[in-house]
């Protein structure tokens, strides 16, 4: 499914993917074509943005723990 008017960036990503990209960027900067295409699948997807928020706090804990 292409979005209107954003060739460039390609189709939408699933969930799946998603969520990989979110992990990912715990650990490393993502490239910025990824990064556009994520923030727009989280200006849509409820679920993602909960696993994202998650994600983000799962990781402060375990920062905070080795420490």
């Amino acid at each position: 499914m292409r979005i209107p008017g954003t060739r460039r960036l390609g189709e939408w990503i699933s969930c799946k993917d998603a969520s990989r990209l979110i992990s990912r960027n715990i650990d490393n900067p993502l490239p910025f074509r990824s990064v556009l295409r994520l923030r727009l699948h989280l200006m849509w997807c409820k679920a993602c943005q909960r696993f994202e928020q998650q994600t983000e706090a799962l990781h402060a804990i375990l920062q905070k723990y080795r420490r």
